[in-house]
């Protein structure tokens, strides 16, 4: 934790977290992430962790669905608890080739308290990194996604008072414009609850985006969804036009299960 700056009772509830698990040799190492580990957190922050563990105790605790740390024990303060998810050192080298976002950005100035692990803390600085080789397909799968949303599937929901897909037909606009302007200035997509904090950092954005969001968001018709969608497509060139669009997302949504297993929403 050297050069880290933290709250007293945050480090005293990882040095206490590190006395109790350190003496069990199927911990392998702590990791430190989140909100306490970007020098960021609140009085009563919880302490997100990851748990480094044996390959065996791994196994058991997934078939058990015991992936999740969850004690407060030793987290002494009002409000505060441990946050952990449990991983065999494999996840770490995965992270590194093949993270989601999401992952790469958990790990983001994430530190490790403890460890069996030569050299780990190298290993955790590689995850963090914006998959470069991927930006300009993601340029292009992700307007997919704003332009069906956004068009299509927002005015059929209109024409027929769906108003469940035209709530899911607005979110995803509202999700991959984000992921887009993220991707444009290379930053991780962090989640859903922290990407409107990440996407208000930017250095590169539209005029009057957040205007228009909240104006789609909150009266969604074929004016403001529109104008939110127009922002986005007068921005950058995005690298797909409209009529591969098409294409383009009947491969990403309606076929995905062609090369990989489909996602949970339509397993």
């Amino acid at each position: 934790m050297r050069g880290i700056t933290l709250r007293a009772h945050h480090k005293n509830s990882i040095d206490y977290l590190v006395s109790k698990l350190s003496t069990d040799p199927s911990f392998l190492a702590i990791i430190i992430a989140g909100s306490v580990a970007k020098g960021v957190a609140r009085e009563d922050s919880d302490i997100d962790c990851y748990l480094v563990v044996s390959d065996d105790l791994f196994e058991e605790k997934k078939q058990r669905d015991q992936l999740f740390y969850l004690a407060s024990e030793g987290c002494d303060y009002p409000g505060g608890y441990y946050d952990g998810k449990i991983i065999p050192f494999s996840f770490l080298e995965a992270a590194i080739v093949r993270g989601s976002e999401p992952t790469r950005a958990s790990f983001e100035k994430a530190f490790v308290a403890f460890s069996r692990i030569s050299g780990l803390e190298d290993i955790v600085a590689k995850i963090p990194v914006y998959p470069e080789q991927n930006r300009e397909r993601n340029f292009q799968d992700f307007f997919a996604q704003v332009e069906l949303y956004g068009g299509y599937f927002a005015n059929r929901a209109i024409e027929l008072g769906n108003k469940y897909l035209l709530i899911h037909a607005i979110g995803q606009v509202a999700l991959f414009s984000g992921r887009l302007l993220l991707a444009y200035n290379r930053v991780l997509f962090p989640c859903h609850k922290s990407m409107m904090g990440v996407l208000r950092t930017l250095t590169h954005i539209p005029d009057r985006y957040f205007e228009l969001q909240e104006e789609m968001l909150l009266n969604p018709k074929r004016e403001t969804i529109q104008a939110f969608v127009e922002c986005i497509r007068s921005f950058h060139a995005w690298g797909i036009a409209p009529h591969e669009a098409v294409s383009r997302f009947i491969q990403n949504n309606e076929w995905n299960w062609l090369e990989d297993e489909p996602p949970l929403s339509d397993r």
